[in-house]
């Protein structure tokens, strides 16, 4: 199955929508220089791929994945707990503490024990004579791990694609935004991306709190298409003006988890060979 890895704000648009826009990094030709945003995308058969014509050739690229296929979303993660063989999971975009004991085999498994321990040893926790640790459930004192270290059985959510189109950074639109979640957006990521903004804001709201007659109009907050604008150019190190193509995958939450697919699929596969 392939994963897709989604930040938080993607996390919650899938939970809180069943639907999502996941977006690439920007295309580029194989000299390593952007695609350039001049020449038209004509997409391939089955919408897999889009050709490109330059001059004196044409670049066929193809998309992260095509529609019908089923992915897995990786995302930041927590150990929440851990017996032989299994763990819990904790998820950080809306903090859900997952109570269900997932497989994880070796040397991964103990991996993630020996570096939870040693996290609690610095939160200050002792064990007891068993050698056993306490807290509350889904607030363990572990660190928070980046979606890459996500093994596709610790994942919640699948989903199935539904359109792969290649878009210019310049043609996205408010509600591709709102479907690439930037209505969710936490408060740390506003203060990474706009900075002067929520600097000016808060001046008013303090400002206006002490006085007896609120005078100052706290700034405006920036639009959800320019709160995409602005990671996308952050994280790819684009220009301000600069445009780019990149793709552009929706996709719709399923029921079942990726390891609940992936055990159907195998139980698929051996009822065909039988």
């Amino acid at each position: 199955m392939k994963t897709f890895r989604f930040p938080a704000h993607l996390v919650l648009q899938l939970l809180q929508h069943g639907s999502a826009t996941h977006l690439s990094s920007p295309l580029y030709t194989p000299d390593a220089t952007l695609v350039p945003p001049d020449i038209d995308a004509v997409p391939e058969p089955g919408n897999a791929g889009a050709a490109f014509a330059f001059p004196h050739e044409t670049l066929v690229l193809y998309a992260p994945t095509a529609p019908h296929v089923n992915i897995g979303v990786k995302e930041r993660w927590r150990v929440g707990s851990w017996k032989e063989g299994h763990i819990t999971v904790d998820y950080a975009a809306d903090g859900h503490a997952r109570r269900e004991w997932l497989p994880v085999r070796e040397p991964h498994l103990s991996t993630l024990i020996r570096q939870s321990c040693a996290d609690l040893d610095r939160a200050g926790y002792t064990p007891d004579e068993d050698g056993r640790y306490t807290w509350v459930p889904g607030q363990a004192p572990t660190r928070w791990r980046k979606p890459d270290g996500m093994r596709i059985g610790l994942s919640r959510l699948a989903a199935v694609v539904t359109h792969v189109r290649p878009v210019r950074l310049s043609a996205l639109t408010e509600l591709d935004a709102l479907n690439a979640g930037m209505n969710n957006v936490s408060e740390h990521w506003l203060r990474e991306h706009f900075l002067s903004y929520v600097l000016e804001r808060d001046r008013a709201q303090l400002e206006n709190a002490t006085s007896e007659a609120p005078t100052i109009i706290p700034p405006n907050a920036p639009t959800p298409l320019e709160r995409l604008h602005a990671e996308l150019r952050r994280r790819y190190q684009l220009t301000p003006h600069q445009d780019a193509w990149i793709w552009a995958t929706d996709v719709q939450r399923l029921d079942q988890t990726p390891l609940e697919i992936r055990r159907q699929e195998v139980a698929q596969q051996d009822s065909a060979t039988q």
